[in-house]
């Protein structure tokens, strides 16, 4: 199986190149302005919602929608980038009603309110289990009774699990007994990647929650992808990733999960392209687990003078002349390479990671690192596109939240970890003390940093 991506939310994206400036060490970008101004008194984050939220409302009149609602949606379309001072409004009024939130509920309701999550995960496997969604007319309601014979589940479990849902407005109940869709509950009908999504959430990685604390005491410190809670909620001492191949379908709905992450306008590759500047002359890069060569074909098709050779896994790169456009065959070339393996193509000018390593532990990153260095000639360059999480504070406390849940994650699923840029710095530097970091950017609006290094040996 392909080395994979965990959950976050990139595809393609086209726009206008922007050069990239690197003096060293260079502070990272601001993400967004959720950074340190979502907390605040009531009044405050009272303000900053109606003031925030107008500016979003504002937007979407002018597209000539409805004011978004639960039952009709928001009409926008959830791959595409908003206007940044729109993202930046909506980003600020998520913040600020969260806090809001967290500030009513009070301390105790703070830590009472940590179980609710899992339940509604819980309704949501219930119903895609039973293919509940595609019973429930699109327009119009049915009884819970006609419901339940229609599925042929006991009525008193399917109602308590749709309430459930119905509670976070998924379906609605506009009288008692009876059920119908709203705009969010329309998305479980015939959309694969976010079924794929959600089950692989609920099936894969909440087992191996609920027993990371176990596994910590089991392995204490432990850095191998088998020694986690995933390994004690499977009982298995493979990787993640082939105990999930061993299964077809498991293995099919873990890839269309990962490909679903990757539509969010924040993990877009066009960050990426947009954002470094790959050089004008001739240059040979080598896509380290580049998978299909999506990244591969996109740098090619903008750089007409460059060379990309996409390394994977032999059964991923398997009908490679059918993913790369004819025109670019020549110039996007693939090789079978597990670069937990030294690195075979020697005198590349840049060696492209794109998120891979925050699949891996430090232990195995720094291996992956070390096995490009006999290959490296001096002034070659690493480029290492991946989640960079800012200092504490510099985030609203949602938006660190997330990332946070995201590295949490990756620990209870195969020991991987979501870094800071001290921590990139210093897994470079463990690797070997003749790379150079010389840049970590993070472009307005991506989740995805720009981490670049030098090879400053021979």
């Amino acid at each position: 199986m392909a080395r994979c991506h965990l959950p976050g939310w990139a595809s393609s994206a086209r726009v206008v190149w922007r050069p990239l400036y690197r003096p060293p060490f260079r502070q990272i970008q601001a993400r967004c302005s959720s950074r340190k101004t979502a907390t605040g008194s009531m009044t405050q984050l009272l303000e900053r919602v109606h003031g925030s939220t107008q500016v979003y409302l504002d937007y979407v009149k002018s597209l000539n929608l409805p004011e978004p609602s639960y039952q009709h949606g928001d009409g926008l379309d959830p791959r595409q980038s908003l206007p940044p001072d729109v993202a930046e409004a909506r980003e600020s009024a998520i913040e600020a009603t969260y806090e809001l939130h967290h500030l009513l509920l009070g301390p105790l309701g703070l830590l009472f309110s940590c179980p609710g999550e899992q339940l509604f995960l819980l309704s949501l496997q219930y119903i895609y289990r039973y293919k509940i969604a595609p019973q429930i007319p699109i327009e119009g309601t049915i009884a819970f009774e006609e419901l339940a014979q229609a599925t042929n589940l006991n009525p008193k479990d399917l109602t308590r699990f749709l309430r459930v849902a119905i509670s976070r407005h998924v379906f609605y109940e506009p009288r008692k007994g009876v059920v119908g869709h709203t705009a969010a509950s329309k998305l479980l009908i015939d959309n694969p990647m976010v079924e794929a999504w959600l089950l692989n959430i609920a099936e894969e990685y909440w087992p191996a929650f609920t027993r990371t604390v176990d596994a910590t005491e089991k392995w204490p410190g432990s850095e191998e992808p088998n020694e986690t809670g995933y390994s004690l909620a499977f009982n298995t001492r493979m990787n993640p990733f082939d105990e999930i191949s061993k299964d077809p379908r498991r293995r099919a709905q873990f890839i269309a999960a990962m490909r679903f992450s990757h539509f969010h306008p924040s993990y877009h590759l066009s960050h990426l392209l947009e954002n470094y500047d790959f050089g004008i002359g001739e240059c040979t890069i080598v896509d380290i687990g580049g998978s299909n060569g999506e990244v591969s074909t996109e740098i090619a098709s903008r750089y007409p003078q460059i060379r990309c050779i996409v390394q994977d896994l032999p059964e991923t790169i398997a009908n490679w002349t059918t993913r790369v456009p004819v025109a670019l065959q020549d110039r996007v070339t693939c090789m079978a390479h597990d670069f937990l393996t030294p690195q075979p193509v020697h005198g590349a000018d840049i060696y492209l990671l794109r998120w891979i390593l925050h699949d891996w532990s430090d232990k195995y990153c720094v291996k992956i690192l070390r096995n490009l260095t006999p290959a490296l000639k001096k002034g070659a360059r690493v480029i290492v596109n991946d989640v960079c999480i800012p200092e504490p504070g510099e985030l609203g406390p949602k938006a660190d939240r997330d990332l946070r849940f995201m590295d949490i994650a990756m620990k209870a699923f195969n020991n991987a970890r979501e870094r800071d840029a001290e921590t990139w710095r210093e897994l470079f530097k463990e690797a070997d003390e003749r790379f150079r970091v010389v840049g970590i950017t993070v472009p307005a609006g991506a989740r995805m940093a720009i981490i670049e290094a030098d090879w400053m040996g021979p």
